[in-house]
């Protein structure tokens, strides 16, 4: 009977694939996810159950059962951290971390958040770091670490929803009275509007969504058109077409990741790069290995409302919707495999995080990852081993892998884990069979621990539960009793936790008959 039995062994790596029909997936990427929650691609290969957040920002004040309206990671300005937040009275709104609560300064020029649905921030640096913010409702205002001033030339935009420094030049635009005008400050001066110092305006012939510095050039993106500008001054600034049929949806989801710039058109994830053109400039779709995602999307949730943050030490960002029940994204760039060279996007799905809105930045070395909530709470992503305190669930099930022949039945003797354990967890598993037909036998489920793995440097303490001499790639194999054509196997956890990995899977089996 030995003799019959045969291993089919796989990698994990494709991540969440959404656009390959169960023949095409089983075979030849049996490593990929047919489901993937709250899973990353890891860097280290395999996929990694995410890390936690933490409230490590308390509170934002302001009036009770309100919104966070903006965070923003700015290194260079106070302790790094701002948020922004309708008061219960009066009109300080605008809050930066101290290093141990929230210092509220006074916002002179009496801004209102009604109608404020969201602050948005830029920081640049002309000689003294400052941060701009604009919202839609009251003209932009810069902060320099002191002192609060809003910008109220009379030649300048009365409420702009968003801005960019390009050029030496402030620019504002998307204001709800004159949607279609892209403003420039005087060289230097984000206060002066005036012509006659080199101020201006642009009429584009479309509402801007958001603006994006980039590669010398400034990119205007707007729902169906995206436009690009270059040159230095008002004398040589010049205006030119990307494209007149893609744009881009949400304003929050303009990002520089992995020196190009991502957004989200009403197709997917778009860069722009420099390889493949529309004219000189990358478009193409980075999200077609999981495109119907993207359909389900624009049937249920509001695609304006979204919220991308990159996370930089890992290749990977995020897309997130406010409500925390709703399937967000994960993409990373992870290496083709070895000796393939290059490197591509793998995808994976999160839930349970309240993104209203998130920044991330370096403050120093370190990477700070940061999201405010609809109860007026800022958290700290990459924290700890569970969702402030709740535990994270994470699912990943494999494609129905068919070894070689979908035809063949096969029984079933187990199957073997290659397991990365960052501490001791307990992993569930659920074994099925030919695509989840209701006539065959489900396997029992299954769980298995990596206690004995070993502790990671400054997590665990000396002589306690934790043990530093285990092995940090357990292998866990589970008899499994069953028979079919194909198999997938999923893993479950629900348990406050450290992270794990799963890295490699292998099968048992033994061929049986044709039917």
């Amino acid at each position: 009977m030995a003799d019959n039995i045969k291993t089919f062994a796989t990698p994990c790596h494709g991540g969440l694939r959404s656009n390959l029909d169960p023949l095409t997936q089983g075979s030849q990427m049996p490593g990929s996810g047919l489901s993937m929650i709250n899973y990353e691609p890891a860097l280290q290969g395999g996929y990694r159950r995410i890390d936690g957040y933490a409230n490590t920002y308390g509170t934002v004040p302001g009036a009770s059962a309100t919104a966070v309206l903006g965070v923003f990671v700015s290194s260079d300005i106070n302790s790094g951290i701002f948020a922004c937040r309708a008061p219960t009275t009066g009109n300080n709104y605008f809050h930066y971390w101290n290093g141990t609560g929230w210092t509220t300064p006074a916002t002179s020029g009496s801004p209102t958040m009604s109608g404020v649905t969201r602050v948005r921030f830029n920081d640049y640096n002309w000689g003294t770091p400052k941060l701009i913010m604009t919202d839609g409702i009251n003209p932009a205002a810069t902060w320099d670490g002191t002192t609060y001033t809003q910008i109220t030339h009379t030649a300048a935009p009365s409420a702009p929803t968003v801005s960019e420094n390009f050029s030496n030049h402030m620019f504002l635009a998307s204001d709800p009275t004159e949607p279609h005008n892209l403003y420039f400050s005087a060289p230097v001066d984000e206060t002066n509007f005036s012509p006659s110092a080199g101020a201006g305006v642009i009429n584009l012939g479309f509402k801007v969504v958001q603006l994006k510095s980039f590669r010398n050039t400034l990119y205007i993106f707007g729902t169906n058109q995206i436009k690009r500008l270059t040159g230095s001054s008002a004398a040589d600034f010049r205006l030119e077409s990307v494209t007149n049929s893609l744009g881009c949806l949400a304003a929050d989801s303009v990002i520089e990741f992995n020196a190009d710039l991502l957004f989200l058109s009403p197709d997917g994830i778009r860069p722009i790069s420099a390889t493949d053109r529309i004219g000189d400039i990358e478009i193409a779709t980075v999200s077609k290995p999981i495109q119907t995602l993207f359909d389900q999307f624009s049937a249920t949730e509001d695609m304006t409302d979204v919220t991308i943050l990159p996370i930089r030490r890992k290749s990977q960002f995020r897309l997130f919707f406010p409500d925390k029940e709703s399937l967000g994204i994960i993409g990373a760039l992870r290496l083709s495999g070895l000796g393939q060279g290059g490197a591509s996007f793998e995808f994976s799905q999160l839930i349970g995080i309240d993104v209203y809105c998130g920044s991330s930045g370096y403050i120093g070395d370190e990477e700070f990852i940061v999201h405010g909530d609809s109860t007026g709470k800022v958290f700290r992503q990459e924290s700890g081993e569970s969702f402030d305190g709740v535990a994270i669930f994470s699912l990943f099930q494999t494609p129905y892998v068919y070894m070689d022949d979908p035809l063949v039945r096969k029984t079933f003797y187990g199957v073997t884990t290659y397991l990365r354990s960052e501490g001791t967890v307990q992993v569930g598993a659920g074994v099925s069979f030919d695509y989840g037909d209701t006539d065959i036998e489900v396997a029992s489920n299954y769980e298995f621990s990596s206690a004995g793995a070993a502790a990671f440097y400054g997590t665990a303490t000396y002589d306690t539960t934790d043990i530093y001499d285990g092995n940090p790639s357990p292998v866990k194999k589970i008899s499994i009793t069953g028979s079919g054509n194909s198999v997938s196997v999923r893993y479950v956890t629900t348990e406050v936790q450290p992270s794990h990995t799963v890295q490699a899977l292998a099968f048992e089996y033994g061929l049986a008959d044709r039917r």
